[in-house]
């Protein structure tokens, strides 16, 4: 396995995938009490209650009322791009969506979710796929991409890489993803983005215009965007972080 260029996730094989979504398949034969001892003995990505959330972003719950998603969504088909333990795929499950996929690079991530969603009598597809080299060939009437593209970049600073020429390669980089983004977003549809910037010291963000991603998503394709602004996540690193949502529609 290699690693994401922020050096957080590793990035499985192909064959490893391939592996992986074998084995999630079994998921459903699993007896009951041992899928109920792995969700509850295991640490999560995602955070459901207060006293849970200690050092990770914050309750997942905020971070979904930021995203100001339709509260029905029957008919509608969603793919959601580093899904983690499903938290979002069984939120969009819930309001009636048709279709629900889940993408991550964890297996033990995607295997919770799944017994999450067998828990719960909802339908989901998870697999176990690495972005931008998905193996889809899909429209969807939203694309979730929570907190993702800054992993493949060389610095998580993103206002350096829309800003600075000695990011040109990593900006090279975003602007292709934004459009594989586009090229999975069915006409009429949206993307939402989670895109956290972090800086070195708390000054560096005074200069940072959050519009300017803006900009990008409509290069990259889409007919309109809008920033949606921060979610109420974990004060320990508002300090030097900003988590910021954009959405963009795909005309």
């Amino acid at each position: 396995m290699s690693y994401t260029a922020s050096r957080e996730y590793r990035v499985p094989g192909r064959l490893y995938c391939l592996a992986g979504d074998l084995l999630l398949r079994t998921a459903k034969w699993i007896p009951q009490t041992v899928r109920t001892k792995f969700i509850r003995d295991r640490s999560y990505y995602q955070t459901f209650s207060e006293i849970e959330v200690g050092d990770h972003e914050g309750l997942s719950i905020r971070k979904w009322e930021a995203m100001r998603m339709p509260s029905d969504l029957t008919g509608k088909s969603v793919l959601d791009i580093g899904c983690s333990e499903g938290f979002f795929c069984r939120q969009v499950a819930k309001r009636g969506a048709r279709r629900v996929v889940g993408i991550d690079t964890g297996l033990g991530r995607l295997m919770c979710a799944s017994f999450m969603a067998l828990e719960e009598r909802i339908r989901i597809s998870y697999r176990m796929d690495v972005f931008p080299t998905l193996r889809l060939d899909d429209k969807y009437d939203y694309v979730l991409c929570l907190s993702v593209l800054h992993h493949s970049l060389s610095t998580k600073d993103v206002w350096k890489v829309l800003t600075l020429d000695e990011f040109a390669r990593d900006r090279l980089l975003l602007r292709e993803q934004l459009r594989l983004l586009r090229s999975l977003t069915a006409d009429g549809g949206k993307c939402i983005v989670e895109m956290p910037y972090e800086y070195d010291d708390p000054i560096a963000r005074q200069v940072v215009d959050f519009r300017r991603f803006n900009t990008e998503l409509t290069d990259s394709g889409f007919s309109d965007a809008e920033c949606l602004g921060s979610w109420d996540y974990n004060p320990k690193f508002k300090n030097l972080k900003d988590r910021v949502i954009y959405v963009a529609e795909a005309g």
